[in-house]
């Protein structure tokens, strides 16, 4: 790994003290141009696009190769970075030793000492000590407002750098600085509307300037023309500098987790003879992500709601209120339908969708007594059977239409009022009036038969259930009845 305290380089611009500087230069330049003042830059920002620190740290002890699961070193000030708090998911990580860095995206992390990724450590990229790194790049967007009228000058930006030339541009972050990255930052200068500021293409120097006991990289936007007063270098006309792809410091010594380590920013404005004449510093924070984190479980709810009566589901106008758990259909005719309707509700987050089935436990018998086998209204008096349609062909996987008050019994049909689902088959299927279907009969040894189903994740589908009786004339006077077991499921 190339060390980052190497010497800095005798091409360095080394400054006296700031302040002597600002007043010497502008004590100076008033005594040749009256139209420069002791004033600073007004309104000024920085504004940074992605304010994560970069992740530089090691691995502890206990790392093996084709392991997914990653351990890095926790002990304070150590490494940079001693937290896997910094990292998020999408990160990409760079683990092994200098020169031959493996490439490995985050999966997530379950601890603040360990993560996880998506493809295995290779082997040499597991041992105690190898570099962890991720870099976490921003563009910072400055603005401000002009003090003087400064011809043919520049503005110039500095960035707090590390001490060492080479270090402080190799694209693996500083702990504590912005890293220059192996390629230049592109350096977007403003673009105005008028001849006042004619920019040229702007520049970036690594580590190039030192102020006091910092270094700076150098962003420079240099203009010809005659400069004005209280000039907004901001969004339209004028727009600001912007300064891309510096790459984030890793965190400072002693940096406190949810607490932003802070950076002066140093904006200066230059005259030809590059004597500063405005100063001023702002200060940019860079600070975790905030992880939020919820966990989801399979889910699905399944409502089944009644329907009043003189509503229309189905094609048909229902003649009796539903609830939830009964259809009342109260005294029925043995020369007219009787009709009714539930509405069924699912949601479910299950990737693969949901089936919703019925079977009713038999026939409806008086008093509940049993109906055996499969009968029809003829040849059982104490059985409401199962109807077989107009055509008489009607069955639990077969539909008929059923509009002919000779053919007695009791059957259902299907409507998907909001076309949000997929029915087993529709009241209105090929021109019918009302297509119907018998209930799978369990003590017939009938198994339950799908009703409606989607193939994948349901936010409130509905389909309304519409039943239908009549009597037959040999049908014994009495109280009948029988359950319908409706079962939601999902598949996930």
């Amino acid at each position: 790994m190339t060390s980052h305290t190497a010497p800095k380089t005798s091409q360095k611009i080394i400054l006296i003290p700031l302040l002597l500087v600002i007043f010497f230069g502008v004590a100076m330049i008033t005594k040749i141009n009256h139209k420069y003042q002791a004033a600073s830059l007004t309104t000024v920002s920085v504004t940074s696009s992605n304010p994560r620190p970069s992740f530089r740290g090691a691995l502890a002890a206990g790392n093996a190769a084709l392991s997914t699961q990653v351990i890095i070193n926790t002990t304070a000030n150590a490494y940079p970075s001693t937290s896997s708090a910094q990292l998020v998911q999408g990160d990409t990580l760079l683990i092994g030793e200098g020169g031959s860095l493996g490439s490995y995206p985050l999966a997530s992390t379950s601890s603040l000492s360990t993560f996880s990724i998506t493809s295995a450590l290779a082997a040499g990229d597991a041992d105690t000590g190898d570099d962890v790194i991720a870099t976490s790049s921003a563009n910072l967007t400055v603005r401000f407002t002009t003090a003087n009228a400064i011809a043919n000058g520049r503005f110039r930006v500095l960035v707090p750098a590390l001490a060492s030339d080479t270090a402080s541009a190799d694209g693996i972050p500083d702990g504590g600085f912005f890293d220059f990255a192996t390629t230049a930052p592109t350096v977007t200068c403003p673009t105005p509307a008028t001849t006042t500021y004619d920019f040229v293409t702007g520049t970036a120097t690594a580590s190039a300037i030192t102020v006091g006991a910092t270094d700076y990289h150098v962003f420079e936007c240099a203009y010809s023309g005659t400069g004005a007063i209280t000039t907004d270098f901001d969004d339209a006309p004028n727009g600001p500098i912007i300064i891309a792809n510096l790459i984030n410091p890793a965190p400072k010594a002693s940096h406190t987790t949810g607490t932003a380590d802070t950076y002066g920013v140093i904006i200066q404005h230059l005259n030809s003879s590059f004597n500063t004449i405005d100063n001023t510093t702002v200060n940019i924070g860079v600070i975790e992500a905030v992880k939020v984190t919820a966990s989801v479980p399979p889910q699905i709810t399944f409502q089944i709601l009644g329907i009043a009566s003189g509503a229309t589901a189905c094609g048909a106008t229902t003649g009796v209120t539903t609830t939830p758990a009964s259809v009342p259909f109260g005294e029925i005719s043995i020369s007219a339908f009787s009709n009714a309707a539930q509405s069924m509700n699912v949601s479910t987050n299950a990737v693969g969708g949901f089936a919703v089935t019925a079977i009713e436990n038999d026939q409806l018998g008086r008093d509940g007594a049993a109906c055996a086998g499969d009968p029809t209204i003829s040849s059982n008096t104490s059985c409401i059977a199962d109807a077989r349609g107009n055509n008489g062909t009607m069955a639990n996987g077969t539909s008929d239409e059923w509009t002919n008050t000779t053919n007695k019994g009791f059957a259902y049909s299907l409507q998907d009022p909001n076309t949000t689902t997929t029915e087993a088959f529709a009241y209105n299927e090929s021109a019918r009036t009302f297509s119907s279907r018998q209930f799978a009969d369990s003590e017939a040894g009938d198994s339950p038969v799908s009703i409606f189903s989607s193939t994948g994740p349901s936010d409130n589908h509905n389909i309304f259930v519409c039943y239908r009786i009549i009597a037959g004339t040999t049908t014994a006077a009495g109280n009948y009845e029988n359950y319908i077991t409706y079962n939601a499921t999902a598949t996930f």
